[in-house]
């Protein structure tokens, strides 16, 4: 079959890789309909994190059901589904309690050794271990290319705007407007947020998050903190939402929360370091929440549920749809800033 693989010299390239197939009973294959590229693929193009020539990319995915394990009975072959990108085994004792993230058997699909080397998903089928927990059925009156975010970045901006715990009468920023970020700040509204506002340096995510309801900020032009300082009478955001990963995102997020407000870092961190004058987040009362990897299966059916309300919507920032063979130009773009979101079809 058909996939997209690492390179060496940080690139990818399409090749024909050995199919799939049922490796333990509770394994489910799946053809996928649709992939995506996330920013979380191009780290280990970069060397964020390790991963070795030839391994089979990406974890974003939704499509058919083509075979199951003998014990295997809550999905069945023909039925669309949505694939977890954290792959969480359902019954250890972090699962039982609704933290699949930090799941005994964690495992990230297309990850390299970071996700149990995992092939990934940016291919023609994926093998999907613990088949009952990380795949989700997709109900009829929400198609693929919607449902594909599901599996990942959707949830995730739900997972942040869960913790973050907005009430009506507050406000609250997000700073980074890639897909995460665009995606928590539709979840904020959705969940009940009024007044929101979205930082970034790139004028097409601004647009973007502006058209979903968001007060854009050039963190270019403006200072964000004395933006925010101006919009609550110098108090600033009662609750900031990091969805970069970066050590200076995270810094604008402390600059521009309110005292006694609370940061949660949704943002991906690997090698990253920053320094912390404790005296200051002591003063300032500050709550810090590092959110981890979405714990994906404790918010997915309260997503696709407010996907198929209409009241969640990913499908704005598809900037660009290509076929599987045409993944080099796709991640070409994405890491050149020139794409919000690649769609491949295999």
């Amino acid at each position: 079959m058909r996939a997209v693989v690492f390179a060496d010299g940080g690139r990818v390239e399409v090749t024909d890789v050995a199919a799939p197939i049922i490796e333990r009973p509770t394994d489910a294959i799946v053809r996928v309909t649709r992939a995506a590229i996330c920013g979380t693929d191009l780290h280990f193009l970069h060397g964020k994190a390790p991963i070795e020539p030839g391994a089979v990319l990406g974890h974003e995915a939704v499509g058919v059901v083509e075979a199951i394990g003998a014990e295997v009975h809550g999905v069945r072959p023909g039925e669309r589904v949505v694939v977890s990108f954290h792959i969480a085994c359902g019954s250890c004792w972090f699962c039982r309690r609704g933290e699949t993230s930090l799941c005994e058997e964690h495992a990230i699909l297309g990850a390299g050794p970071f996700g149990g080397d995992l092939p990934g998903a940016q291919a023609e089928r994926v093998r999907v271990p613990f088949a009952e927990t990380n795949l989700l059925a997709i109900p009829d009156e929400v198609d693929d290319e919607r449902a594909l975010f599901v599996g990942d970045v959707l949830t995730t901006g739900v997972y942040g705007a869960s913790l973050a715990a907005v009430m009506p009468d507050e406000t609250a920023a997000v700073v980074g407007l890639g897909p995460v970020g665009y995606c928590t700040v539709q979840a904020l509204f959705a969940l009940g947020a009024t007044t929101v506002f979205g930082v970034d340096i790139d004028p097409a995510r601004r647009a973007l998050a502006q058209a979903a309801g968001a007060i854009p900020v050039d963190a270019v032009r403006v200072n964000p903190q004395m933006v925010l300082a101006r919009a609550t009478q110098d108090r600033g955001a009662d609750v900031v939402i990091e969805a970069v990963g970066s050590s200076t995102a995270y810094e604008t997020s402390v600059d521009i929360v309110r005292r006694g407000g609370r940061v949660v870092v949704v943002g991906m961190y690997a090698g990253e370091v920053t320094e912390l004058q404790l005296g200051v987040y002591w003063a300032r009362a500050l709550s810090v929440r590092f959110a981890g990897l979405c714990p994906t299966h404790a918010y997915w059916q309260q997503t696709m549920a407010l996907l198929a309300d209409g009241r969640l919507d990913p499908a704005p920032m598809v900037s660009h749809r290509l076929s599987l063979e045409e993944a080099a130009q796709g991640y070409e773009l994405f890491d050149r800033r020139l794409a919000t979101k690649v769609l491949l079809a295999p």
